[in-house]
């Protein structure tokens, strides 16, 4: 383990969700349009005026803001922090403790997705972490934020549990819950230098048996790698991303693609059409931590919000498995 890779998660991601913001809700086509012949490939302001529609209502956020995706992946990393190796229960109390502050906070401005949000009134109103997630809803608000959990545990089994437990808060659906432990096993076997396709069949024999939306997705990958974005990145193929089995292939086909490459590989996820920033924060969590903080381009990672605090935040977590492996 290196500090680099905790480091190259935290900021990755958040990075990954920065570029991604402006152009949720935006299509491939309308990026290229008006913004350039590669569409994004820096932060922009969420209401750049080169930007028709759709607007967005509310706060106009400047370039470099990051989504409820980084908000909630920031209270999943704290969670893990404070828990202290508690056990299963003590840990997803936390976390919806820490859920529900969020929920209710300022800076929950962010277009912050629907299930997350019930989730987060049943947990205050005292519902159980088990039963507060709305079961048919398979949204991408899981997944995009377990990151951390794939970086806190070694034993791969245990990720893929904590992953869907906490899925449980807010999604309830089976492609829910196998998203969420497909996007923290793609950072925990990143973090381990495993290679794009042993990392596909490991999450394939992990979780494809347990969701046959997540299986129909995850699938058909191997097929789609040497074909462009623009004909894979859509409805159809792999999706939009607004569910978690396309959010979570979507990621894994980019980073397939661009393992090596950084900047590619987040550029390549966030100029799509439909959930652009969630597609963006999950790759720039795996490529992040595969590459380390060094592989990301200097003025995104100095220039991303929060940027000390993210780089202390990965240091933090690095700290706390350094000190959990030594034990």
């Amino acid at each position: 383990m290196r500090e680099s890779k905790f480091v190259g998660c935290v900021v990755g991601l958040a990075v990954g969700d920065a570029l991604g913001y402006p152009a949720e809700f935006r299509s491939r086509a309308q990026l290229v349009r008006e913004i350039g012949p590669d569409g994004i490939t820096g932060f922009v302001a969420l209401k750049d005026p080169r930007f028709s529609r759709p607007f967005f209502v509310g706060a106009g956020h400047p370039p470099g803001t990051y989504t409820d995706d980084t908000q909630m992946t920031i209270a999943v990393a704290e969670s893990l922090l404070a828990a202290n190796e508690a056990e299963l229960d003590g840990l997803m109390t936390e976390m919806s403790a820490r859920f529900v502050d969020w929920s209710k906070s300022e800076t929950n401005n962010r277009a912050p997705g629907g299930a997350c949000i019930e989730g987060c009134r049943k947990l205050a109103r005292g519902i159980p972490w088990r039963e507060s997630g709305v079961r048919e809803s398979k949204g991408c608000g899981a997944a995009m934020r377990v990151a951390p959990i794939g970086l806190f545990y070694d034993d791969l089994e245990q990720v893929a549990e904590v992953a869907r437990s906490s899925s449980l808060l807010t999604h309830g659906h089976p492609a829910a819950l196998e998203g969420a432990a497909a996007a923290a096993l793609m950072v925990a076997l990143a973090l381990k230098g495993v290679a794009p396709q042993e990392m596909f069949n490991e999450i394939d024999r992990c979780c494809s048996s347990h969701s046959n939306d997540f299986a129909k997705v995850w699938r058909m990958l191997p097929n789609l790698i040497d074909e462009p974005p623009e004909r894979v990145l859509v409805e159809g193929v792999l999706g939009e991303g607004w569910v978690a089995e396309e959010a979570v292939a979507s990621a894994m086909y980019c980073h397939w693609r661009h393992s090596n490459d950084f900047r590619q590989a987040v550029l390549t996820a966030i100029n799509t059409d439909g959930d652009s920033d969630s597609i963006g924060t999950i790759t720039g969590s795996v490529v992040g931590v595969y590459l380390g903080v060094d592989a990301i381009p200097a003025a995104w990672r100095q220039e991303v919000e929060d940027s000390d605090y993210l780089h202390e935040l990965g240091r933090r977590l690095f700290r706390k498995r350094q000190g959990t492996a030594a034990t």
